[in-house]
């Protein structure tokens, strides 16, 4: 084996540098895009605030982690440990515009009294379900050249309006399932 005729080993060999140098770029726009998830908060915080949701004692708030996320809550429902919220959420250390940018919306508990009214036919928006999530979607990463000029409005806007959009469809179950746990 004296000889390389693979020409992508080829091509690796010739550009190593370079390609490494690039693929360091992904950790700078994975902190980008962190950053702009967010940034969110201020526009959901604004959606709440020109009365976008017509209910009152509704807020919005973000939670920090490795599992960033930012949403809305009752006031009135329960805190802490696995209590329910609507919520959007990504992973902060693989975070990208991509589809498997790990960005997700809809009901984030872990507690089993609070899962009885995510039933698929009450959540057909939101198909998905796992042990911390009875109820979420994928949200779909932005298209066309959406880094040039000031395209990423369109998308922020895409993405208050998927939370408010969640509220809408998911809020309701989860008043039923806080009802079901104080009742």
């Amino acid at each position: 084996m004296n000889r390389i005729e693979n020409e992508q080993i080829k091509f690796y060999l010739e550009h190593e540098t370079m390609i490494r140098e690039w693929a360091r770029l992904e950790v700078e726009v994975c902190k980008f895009v962190d950053g702009f998830y967010r940034s969110l908060k201020d526009d959901l915080e604004a959606a709440v605030r020109c009365c976008r949701i017509a209910e009152s004692g509704v807020e919005s708030f973000f939670s920090d982690g490795a599992w960033p996320g930012l949403g809305l809550r009752r006031q009135d429902w329960p805190e802490g440990g696995g209590a329910p919220d609507v919520r959007l959420e990504w992973n902060s250390k693989s975070a990208r515009f991509s589809a498997d940018g790990w960005l997700i919306c809809g009901v984030r508990t872990n507690d089993e009294r609070y899962r009885a009214p995510f039933t698929r036919a009450a959540r057909p928006s939101y198909p998905r379900s796992s042990i911390w999530w009875p109820a979420f979607k994928d949200v779909d990463a932005p298209s066309g050249r959406f880094w040039e000029g000031d395209n990423l409005k369109v998308y922020r806007n895409h993405l208050v309006e998927t939370v408010l959009e969640a509220w809408k469809d998911l809020a309701p179950l989860v008043d039923e399932a806080v009802g079901h746990q104080s009742g």
